[in-house]
């Protein structure tokens, strides 16, 4: 099984992640507390899940639950 920094999903999730955190610090006060909190939490959401889908034994069932 791979580990879940070896997967290009998250590998590609992890770089946007990051670069949401370099545009969002130039972000006027008002935006930059507001919508750049929730781009930035809801971006760590995603390698989150990604982490915990690879890391579950089964993963479908994690993933049903996930995607609802």
């Amino acid at each position: 099984m791979a580990l879940y920094y070896d997967l290009i999903a998250f590998k590609e999730v992890y770089k946007l992640v990051l670069n949401i955190f370099d545009y969002s610090k130039d972000f006027h006060w008002q935006y930059k507390y507001s919508l750049g909190q929730d781009m930035k939490l809801d971006s760590i959401q995603l390698v989150r899940s990604i982490y915990r889908a690879n890391k579950a034994k089964e993963k479908k069932v994690y993933l049903e639950a996930f995607l609802g």
